[in-house]
C-alpha cells in the first residue's frame, strides 16, 4: 500500500505572491489557518516531486532550558538526502490518522514518540514555520516549529540505526551550523526568537 502525507497546495497555503524563505513567526497563524482549510491527503511517491505541493511536516525543537538536543541521521535513514547531517530539529510526514481536526499535533505526537524516549511531563508549543524553495527536499516540505520543552535530559533515540543524539548548549549551535540541514541551520540563526 502507498503511503499517503498530509500535503497543501503551494497557491493556498502561501496565495499567490508570497513565498517564504527561512524561519518566520509572522505568519504562523495564518498558516495553521490554511492548513486546517486546505490539506488533503495524497500518496508520497508524487508528492515527493510535486513543487506545488508542500507536505506539512511538524518539526520539533527539543530544549531543556538553554540546552537543545542535537541529533545526527545516519546513512541508513530513508531520506538519502539528509544522511549525515545534523538537525535540532525532530520531524515527519503526517499520514492519515482518524479525521482532520488536530492531524497536525497528533502527527507530531507520533514523530516524538517514534523518534524519541521523552521523560513525562514533555509540553510543546507552537512558534513559527519553515520554507526553502532553493532545495529539492525544500520545495516540496513545509515545516510547522514546535518547541518542546522537557523536564530532564533524560532522552533518548529510539532508533540507534539511524540517528544519534545529545544535548548541547544552545552557544554552542552557530559553530556547527555547517554541518546541519538547511532547517536546522535557519533555527539557529534565529535561536533567541525560537527558543524564547
Amino acid at each position: 500500500m502507498v503511503e499517503q502525507v498530509l500535503v497543501v497546495p503551494r497557491v493556498d497555503l502561501f496565495g499567490l505572491t508570497h513565498n517564504p524563505h527561512g524561519f518566520e513567526t509572522k505568519t504562523l497563524g495564518r498558516a495553521r489557518d490554511r492548513i486546517a482549510r486546505f490539506a488533503r491527503f495524497v500518496d508520497r511517491p508524487s508528492a515527493e516531486d510535486d513543487p506545488s505541493l508542500k507536505q506539512i511536516i511538524p518539526y520539533a525543537v527539543v530544549r531543556r532550558g538553554a540546552r537543545v538536543m542535537t541529533l545526527t541521521r545516519l546513512s541508513k535513514q530513508s531520506e538519502k538526502r539528509l544522511h549525515n547531517r545534523m538537525s535540532i530539529g525532530v520531524g515527519g510526514h503526517i499520514n492519515p490518522d482518524g479525521g482532520m481536526e488536530g492531524i497536525v499535533e497528533r502527527g507530531l505526537k507520533r514523530e516524538l514518540e517514534e523518534e524519541l524516549h521523552l521523560p513525562p511531563g514533555y509540553a510543546w508549543r507552537p512558534v513559527g514555520c519553515l520554507n526553502d524553495d532553493s532545495t529539492p527536499v525544500g520545495s516540496v516540505h513545509f515545516g510547522l516549529v514546535y518547541v518542546v520543552d522537557v523536564e530532564t535530559e533524560d532522552v533518548a533515540v529510539r532508533e540507534t540505526d539511524l540517528m544519534e543524539g545529545g544535548f548541547r548548549d544552545a552557544a554552542e549551535l552557530p559553530a556547527l551550523s555547517e554541518r546541519m540541514e538547511t532547517w536546522s541551520r535557519f533555527l539557529v540563526e534565529n535561536l533567541g526568537r525560537v527558543l524564547a
